[in-house]
């Protein structure tokens, strides 16, 4: 920039430069609104939107990035940052047309292709996330998150005469997973073949895909919100009204055998509700047990219903678990409030007050709650067998290498390869053990 009395330099924004780098935003900011009142150049509101974007003061950074583009609409990252806030606003079709306006000006620009993707993924349209996954990729064929986003996406939808490798090893587990999903009672021999199958397509296509996901879920369209609840009790110590009518069936297992089995059966279950359900290995520091499988119920009647049917359907499925009880809401809220662990109803509704709801209100109009919802859509997944489920179940089969459960040993002649449960378990391995 040239120096003179009537154009700003860059002299003059190493203060704000400095106060960034430093994280003192509020300060940058106060530096930025002095220089506006002298200077009304593009730069100024392109340093405050990023700021605003950075505080998740989503509206103010629409505004400043707008009057940057004012002068220089050609500038991709503008938009594509306008896009991120209207993303974080649950304004998803404008998130879209910006990150789209954004990869006009610049078709190098990854995080378009990420963004799109992700951004259709949510409203339902897998058609289009794949397509922009897809083109990201043809930019940078290792981008860890656009891979990961695309194989969760094999979750909800089966795509059809696309060329990429993933997508094809994807339809080739399906077609081995409908086999043994027409079997009425699924062998240990079985799993093996069909985990083998699936690890040496991986290795004729000479992939190692990396999934850094240990619970596989089967859903119907609720939207449980759990992230939005466990903020709430993070940041205030209190339990959303919520959750007081969230009951879960929890089985515990004692090996990964029975886990996979579990997990077969969760897939093949019918439940009037079609109740969402899981089955993972347990990673948290200071929760015991290491095999577990959930089905989420929105009354007490409803888990005693489905309590007893697992239990009939498990024992005919031959599969060994530890327990299996009625469980309420979420473990993290057991220590803070003692009674919530209790499936007694006279116990729980002593807990609940009135004051909590004036601050879930809060906090659902500081976040957006609603308006995140509005756009979004909450998909049935398609209960098959599937690429994203082999990766997790190799993951479980590498916890139980990793905390001594040799009956891994059993359905899996293949080597294994310790991943990223090694530094999450690292602290947990001897426990784990146990």
């Amino acid at each position: 920039m040239e120096t003179n009395d009537n154009k700003l330099t860059k002299e003059l924004l190493l203060p704000v430069i400095n106060s960034i780098a430093n994280k003192k935003l509020d300060e940058a900011l106060e530096l930025l609104n002095q220089l506006e009142q002298k200077y009304e150049e593009d730069i100024i509101f392109k340093f405050k939107g990023s700021i605003f974007l950075k505080k998740k003061k989503w509206r103010e950074s629409i505004n400043n990035y707008e009057r940057y583009l004012e002068k220089n609409n050609n500038k991709f990252d503008g938009y594509y940052n306008i896009g991120v806030a209207y993303f974080n606003l649950g304004q998803l079709s404008k998130a879209i047309d910006n990150f789209k306006i954004s990869l006009n000006h610049n078709k190098e620009n990854i995080q378009n292709y990420e963004s799109l993707g992700i951004t259709y993924k949510l409203i339902g349209d897998y058609e289009q996330s794949i397509k922009y996954y897809l083109l990201g990729l043809n930019l940078n064929t290792n981008h860890l998150r656009i891979i990961q986003n695309l194989i969760d996406t094999f979750n909800y939808y089966k795509p059809k005469n696309i060329k990429n490798y993933i997508i094809e090893i994807n339809h080739q587990i399906l077609m081995m997973g409908n086999k043994l999903n027409n079997q009425k009672i699924i062998s240990k021999e079985n799993i093996l073949n069909l985990l083998e199958n699936s690890n040496q397509l991986l290795n004729q296509n000479k992939t190692e895909l990396a999934y850094f996901e240990t619970q596989i879920f089967r859903k119907n369209k609720t939207n449980l919100n759990c992230k939005r609840h466990l903020s709430i009790f993070k940041n205030n110590k209190i339990i959303p009204k919520f959750c007081f009518d969230c009951f879960k069936v929890q089985i515990k297992l004692n090996n990964v055998i029975d886990l996979i089995y579990l997990f077969f059966y969760f897939n093949k279950l019918k439940l009037r509700n079609n109740n969402i359900r899981k089955c993972m290995v347990e990673t948290r520091a200071n929760v015991q047990g290491n095999y577990k499988g959930y089905i989420y119920c929105s009354g007490i009647d409803e888990a005693k219903e489905i309590l007893t049917q697992v239990k009939k359907d498990i024992n005919k499925y031959n599969i060994i678990f530890n327990k299996i009880e009625i469980k309420h809401g979420c473990t993290e809220y057991y220590k803070e409030y003692n009674l919530f662990e209790s499936i007694k109803e006279s116990n729980v509704n002593s807990i609940y007050k009135k004051v909590w709801g004036n601050i879930e209100k809060k906090f659902d109009e500081e976040n957006f709650t609603i308006e995140n919802n509005k756009e979004r859509i909450f998909n049935n997944t398609i209960n098959q067998y599937n690429l994203s489920d082999f990766l997790i179940i190799k993951n479980w089969l590498i916890y139980a290498k990793l905390t001594g459960d040799e009956t891994y040993k059993e359905i899996f002649k293949s080597d294994l390869k310790i991943n990223f449960l090694g530094n999450i378990l690292k602290n947990q391995i001897e426990i784990r053990k146990n």
